[in-house]
C-alpha cells in the first residue's frame, strides 16, 4: 500500500469507515476476493471457556482445520485462551503455527483415546509444557502462598481507601470554601438586603449548624412544585386546537422543570439535615458517619463479589439493599466531610481556624487526585498482572512449570503480534466501551459499542478507528496484549452489565463503585481525538465522567472500556461484520437452563447492525443441545445426555452473500471419556459450573478441555461437518 493511500485508510479509519480497517486486515492476510475466509471466535465465560475452547482447538488442529482459520475473535475468558496462543506464535517465531506438528497449546497423538487422562493422549511431553503450565495454573488469582487472595483483597482495599480519601478531602475543601465564602464575602450583600427589609436580621447570624436555612429552602421548593400543580390541573378544563397543543408542549417543559426542582429540593434537604443530625447525635457524629460509610463499602464490595455472576437482575430485596449502600455511602462520605469544615477547618463563628491545614489538605488532594494513574492502582491491574501470568508465561517459568512474573510479556505491544511468521489466526480482542451518556440512544441504550484492540487497528463505530501502533501513545507505550486480554474480561464494572443489562448500569449503583474505584475496566483515550488530557485519575475522568457524569460519551478524550461481553458475549460479532464465510463459534458460557442468552443477543445484534440474517438448519437446531435429548436410558438420565453438542446455520448477509456459522455448547455427549463422567458425578453443575468460579484445578481444567474436545470431534463427524471440513482421519492426529 502506498505512503498516500495509507494516511486515506487511517483518515477514513478514525471516522468511522470500518471498510478500510478490513481492506488492511485482508492485505494483511494476503486474503483475494475468492478465497473462502473463515473464523474463529470464542465466548466469553472466565477460565470455563478458555478450558473448554482450547478443547475446541485441539479438535481442529488434530483435523488440520485451525491452520485454515484466518481470523480469531476472542470475549472476556475466550480471551485467556486466544491471548495464550496469539503470544505462543509470537514467542515461537517459524517453529510454531497451528498445525498438528507445531502447534504449541498441547499435542495429541490420537483422536481419541475413550477412558484415559491426558498423558495417555499425549504425543510427547515435552510438547505439552506450555499446556501442563496453563492447566496447572488454573487458580490464577491466587498463583502462590504470598500471592494469595487475601493480597488480592488488601490491593483492592488500599485501592478503596486511597479514592475515598480522594473524594472525601475534595468535598470537604469544596464545603469549607463554600461555606467560607457564603458567610464573609457574601456577607455585606446580605445585608444589603436586610437594609432593604427583604430579609430579617436573624437570617443573616443564624448558627449554619442548625440547617434551617437550607432545609427551608427545600421545603419551599417542595411548596411551589405542589402548588404548581394545582394551578396545572386547573388548566386542564380548557380545550381547544391550540390550547391541546400548548398542553402538550408545556407538560413536557413541566415535567423537565419538575425534575430539576426536585433534585435541587433533596439536595437542600441533605445539605439541611447534616448540622440538625449533629446536634442530635452530638459525640457520636463520626462514629455515625463512620458506620454510614463503612455500610455503603460492604454493600459496594458485596455488589462488586456478586456481579462475577453476571446477573442481569437481582430481586426487589437486593436492588433496596443496593440503593440502601449507595445512599449511606454518599451521605456518609457528606457528613464526614461537615464534620471536617467544623471541627477542622472552621470555628463557630465561621473564621478560617486553619489556613494552613487547609492549603495542606488541598495541595494533597490535588497530588494524589490528579497525578495517580487511576489504571495502575485499581483492581484492573491485579487482574491484568495475574491474567498474564498464567496464560502470557515466561519461557522459564514454562520449562520449569513454576510460577514467575511474565516479565517477558508484561511490556508486549499488542502491534507486534500476528506479525509475519504466524499471522494467522488474525487475532481480533473485543472490548465493550462504556457509552452510558450517549446522545445517541443506540448507543446509550445498548450501554456501549464493540471496542476492537487488534494488531492493526483499535476503535468502534462510535469512536472511529484508530492505527494501533499510534493509538494511546501520549507518552505511553501503547497498548500491551495483556491489557487487551484483561480489559476484554473486566466483567465487574460500572455502567456496564452482561449484554448491556444488569443492575451495574444502574446510574447510583455505578456512582457507588466508582467512587470506591471498584471497577477491572481500563481507561484510554479517544480514536477520533488527536490530543489527550493525559493519565486517567480521580478528578478527570474519575470524578468528571463516573461521578458527575459528564462523560462516558463517544465525544470524550478519555474512554473507559470493559468486558467485551457486556456489549456481545459470543465474539462473531466483528466476524460478522467482515462477511466471513465460514464462522466457528465456542460457547463456553454458563447457561445452566439452556436459554441460549448470548446466542440470542448476537443473533439480534448482528441483524439489527449488519443485516444479517442467522437461520439454524432443520436437521442442526439447538434443541437437540438440550439436557436429556439423547435417551431415556439410567444412564443417559443420570448425565443429562445431550443428542449433541453442536448446530449448524445459515448466515445471510445483507449483501445476498452466504455463509457458514458452526455453534458448539457446553453440553454432555455420548463416549466421553469417564473421568469426565466421573467429574459430572461428582460436581452435578458441570458443565454449567458459575462463572465465579475462576480458581480451577487440574481435574476441572481437564474436564472441560476434554469435553471441548469431544464436542468438537462429534461435530466434525457428522455430515454436514464431513461436507463443511472433509471427512475427519479419526486415527491420527
Amino acid at each position: 500500500m502506498t505512503e498516500n493511500s495509507n494516511k486515506n485508510v487511517i483518515h477514513h479509519a478514525q471516522t468511522g469507515d470500518s471498510q478500510d480497517v478490513i481492506d488492511v486486515e485482508r492485505e494483511h492476510l494476503k486474503l483475494n476476493e475468492q478465497q473462502t475466509v473463515s473464523g474463529l471466535a470464542i465466548s466469553g465465560g472466565g477460565i470455563r471457556s478458555a478450558s473448554f475452547g482450547l478443547g475446541v482447538m485441539q479438535s481442529l488442529v488434530a483435523n488440520n482445520q485451525l491452520s485454515k482459520m484466518d481470523y480469531m475473535s476472542t470475549v472476556s475468558g475466550g480471551g485467556y485462551l486466544g491471548s495464550a496462543l496469539t503470544w505462543a506464535l509470537k514467542q515461537g517465531g517459524k517453529d510454531a503455527g497451528t498445525t498438528p506438528e507445531n502447534f504449541p497449546l498441547g499435542k495429541r497423538a490420537k483422536h481419541k483415546v475413550k477412558d484415559s487422562v491426558l498423558k495417555d493422549n499425549t504425543a510427547d511431553e515435552s510438547d505439552n509444557k506450555l499446556l501442563d503450565f496453563i492447566r496447572q495454573h488454573g487458580s490464577y488469582l491466587a498463583p502462590t502462598s504470598s500471592l494469595d487472595m487475601v493480597s488480592f483483597v488488601g490491593v483492592v482495599v488500599r485501592s478503596m481507601i486511597m479514592s475515598l480519601f480522594v473524594y472525601i478531602s475534595f468535598i470537604t475543601l469544596a464545603l469549607t470554601g463554600s461555606i467560607w465564602l457564603l458567610y464573609y464575602i457574601l456577607i455585606d450583600l446580605l445585608h444589603w438586603v436586610n437594609d432593604k427589609n427583604l430579609i430579617v436580621e436573624d437570617a443573616i447570624n443564624e448558627d449554619p449548624r442548625t440547617g434551617g436555612v437550607m432545609l427551608g429552602i427545600g421545603i419551599f421548593i417542595l411548596f411551589i412544585i405542589v402548588i404548581k400543580g394545582f394551578f396545572y390541573s386547573l388548566g386542564t378544563s380548557f380545550s381547544g386546537e391550540k390550547v391541546t397543543r400548548l398542553r402538550y408542549i408545556n407538560f413536557i417543559k413541566g415535567q423537565k422543570w419538575i425534575g430539576r426542582m426536585l433534585k435541587l429540593s433533596l439536595t437542600c434537604l441533605v445539605f439541611g439535615s447534616l448540622p440538625n443530625l449533629t446536634n442530635w447525635i452530638d459525640e457520636i457524629s463520626y462514629y455515625v458517619a463512620g458506620g454510614s460509610t463503612f455500610f455503603g463499602t460492604v454493600v459496594g464490595l458485596w455488589q462488586y463479589k456478586k456481579a462475577q455472576n453476571k446477573e442481569k437482575s437481582t430481586g426487589i430485596s437486593s436492588d433496596l439493599l443496593i440503593y440502601g449502600g449507595a445512599f449511606a455511602l454518599f451521605y456518609g462520605v457528606l457528613f464526614f466531610a461537615y464534620l471536617a469544615a467544623y471541627n477542622i477547618f472552621l470555628d463557630r463563628n465561621h473564621n478560617m481556624e486553619s489556613p494552613i491545614g487547609f492549603l495542606f489538605l488541598a495541595i494533597l488532594t490535588v497530588i494524589f487526585g490528579r497525578f495517580v494513574n487511576l489504571n495502575f492502582i485499581g483492581p484492573h491491574h491485579i487482574w491484568r498482572n495475574r491474567l498474564m501470568e498464567a496464560f502470557m508465561p515466561n519461557k522459564d517459568a514454562v520449562e520449569n512449570n513454576a510460577w514467575q512474573p511474565a516479565t517477558e510479556a508484561d511490556g508486549a505491544l499488542m502491534e507486534d503480534m500476528c506479525d509475519k511468521n504466524n499471522p494467522k489466526p488474525y487475532h481480533i480482542v473485543n472490548t465493550n466501551v462504556i457509552l452510558a451518556n450517549s446522545p445517541k440512544v443506540d448507543y446509550s441504550g445498548r450501554g456501549g459499542d464493540n471496542f476492537i484492540i487488534s494488531p492493526l487497528y483499535c476503535g468502534s463505530d462510535a469512536t472511529g478507528w484508530k492505527q494501533t501502533k499510534i493509538f494511546q501513545k501520549n507518552k505511553t507505550r501503547g497498548i500491551t496484549l495483556a491489557t487487551a486480554m484483561a480489559t476484554s474480561a473486566a466483567a465487574l464494572n460500572p455502567s456496564a452489565g452482561v449484554s448491556g443489562e444488569g443492575v451495574t448500569r444502574n446510574v447510583v449503583v455505578s456512582m457507588l463503585l466508582s467512587m470506591l474505584n471498584l471497577r477491572l475496566g481500563y481507561w484510554t483515550s479517544n480514536p477520533s481525538k488527536t490530543n489527550t488530557i493525559g493519565s486517567p485519575n480521580f478528578f478527570v475522568p474519575g470524578l468528571t465522567s463516573e461521578i458527575l457524569r459528564f462523560g462516558l460519551s463517544e465525544t470524550s478524550r478519555n474512554l473507559q472500556l470493559s468486558d467485551g461481553g457486556h456489549y456481545e458475549n459470543l465474539a462473531f460479532y466483528e466476524l460478522i461484520r467482515r462477511k466471513l464465510d465460514l464462522i466457528i463459534v465456542s460457547d463456553g458460557g454458563a447457561d445452566p437452563n439452556f436459554n441460549f442468552d448470548d446466542l440470542a443477543n448476537g443473533i439480534e445484534k448482528v441483524r439489527v447492525d449488519f443485516g444479517a440474517k442467522i437461520s439454524f438448519m432443520d436437521d442442526y437446531k439447538v434443541d437437540l443441545i438440550l439436557p436429556g435429548t439423547s435417551g431415556d436410558t439410567h444412564y443417559q438420565k443420570k448425565y443429562d445426555i445431550a443428542k449433541r453438542g453442536f448446530a449448524f446455520a445459515d448466515i445471510k448477509y445483507a449483501d445476498g452473500k452466504k455463509g457458514v456459522l458452526v455453534y458448539l455448547k457446553l453440553a454432555m455427549i455420548e463416549d466421553l471419556p469417564t473421568d469426565v463422567f466421573s467429574y459430572k458425578g461428582i460436581n452435578p453443575s458441570f458443565p454449567h459450573q458459575s462463572t465465579s468460579d475462576q480458581f480451577f484445578d487440574e481435574k476441572q481444567f481437564e474436564a472441560y478441555r476434554e469435553l471441548g474436545y469431544y464436542v468438537g470431534w462429534q461435530m466434525m463427524e457428522s455430515p454436514k461437518g464431513e461436507e463443511i471440513f472433509g471427512k475427519p482421519d479419526s486415527k491420527t492426529s
